[in-house]
């Protein structure tokens, strides 16, 4: 009776024992060469390339700054996504009925990322969201072995969205970004009402005149607080977004309704295109849309969709200076 209670708890301990195996087998023990997506140390980064599909983007470090495709990159954009390489984490291998589809996602739809180190060292993998398990999944470049991944902290499971390959989610926003002392003119030119236009500039005292019309008029001494509260609102005007065609389900008129210039003291000149949108309702009338434009900066032939109310405050007119 005793020898088979030993030969009972023997079995149990190699049972044991091999589940453990078996198990340990399963999750399998890799190489940190295989599994290691993260990278810590961030102030080691340089550049950051993704692809996906027919897009890519290149995020590249310049001095304290990053560019996204040689433009200037939106700084709440790169900081997210030094936090998200910072912070990755393997959940688990792919089991192996799951395998080859987890696999294939990785390959035929998944998002290649390159991290570029300051020593040259490279970091390349690929990543794919699997919407029938909700998760999302890594394999580093030559290790053949795919992995499920999170952020610690972070709910979403989809972190395949986080490195988009679309170089607006990347671009800043910024339309101005300057302070009154900094702005010598600015020129506000209502193509639909002449009357409404005006020039605003600098004399050879410092001091700031205004004068009417597309054509300047008489220049008379503009209201010094109200130039101030005025110059105040070029500071961090910023666009919503960028405008997708394939979304548009808005029009506008081809040439734009107003033009506003704004030139700094050293000669730097920005051109603000803005163009109110309609929709065409049932009756087939247009019906304009009061929340939003569309606005091109420059000569660019990208299209901006902008919130009225954040460009509203720079539209004035020249009663508003000469305080008649």
């Amino acid at each position: 009776m005793k020898r088979n209670r030993i030969y009972l708890i023997l079995l149990g301990v190699l049972a044991a024992f091999s589940l453990y195996l078996f198990l340990n087998r399963r999750s399998g023990t890799y190489a940190p060469s295989q599994h290691e997506f993260a990278v810590i140390d961030t102030g080691r980064v340089e550049s950051v390339l993704i692809s996906a599909a027919e897009q890519q983007v290149s995020l590249f470090r310049t001095g304290g700054s990053w560019q996204v495709n040689g433009m200037p990159a939106r700084k709440e954009s790169i900081l997210g996504m030094q936090v998200l390489i910072s912070r990755l984490e393997v959940e688990a291998p792919v089991s192996g009925s799951h395998d080859k589809r987890i696999r294939t996602g990785l390959e035929e739809q998944g998002t290649e990322v390159r991290i570029g180190m300051k020593d040259g060292r490279t970091k390349s993998y690929r990543v794919f969201f699997d919407s029938l398990s909700s998760s999302t999944f890594m394999m580093l470049e030559g290790s053949g072995i795919p992995f499920r991944v999170r952020v610690r902290g972070y709910r979403q499971t989809n972190l395949a969205e986080l490195f988009a390959a679309n170089p607006g989610y990347w671009r800043d926003n910024v339309i101005f970004y300057h302070l009154p002392k900094d702005i010598r003119y600015v020129f506000v030119r209502d193509n639909s009402n002449a009357g409404k236009s005006f020039h605003l500039a600098r004399n050879e005292e410092g001091d700031f005149e205004v004068a009417p019309g597309i054509v300047p008029g008489s220049w008379t001494p503009a209201r010094e607080e109200r130039v101030r509260q005025y110059l105040g609102y070029f500071y961090n005007v910023r666009f919503d977004s960028f405008l997708d065609p394939s979304a548009d389900t808005l029009q506008h008129f081809e040439d734009p309704d107003i033009i506003l210039t704004m030139e700094l003291m050293d000669g730097k000149r920005t051109t603000l295109q803005l163009f109110p949108v309609y929709r065409i309702n049932e009756m087939g009338d247009r019906q304009p849309e009061y929340d939003r434009l569309y606005a091109r900066i420059g000569r660019g032939e990208e299209w901006l969709v902008l919130k009225y109310m954040e460009i509203d405050p720079l539209l004035k007119e020249f009663d508003y200076f000469a305080g008649l």
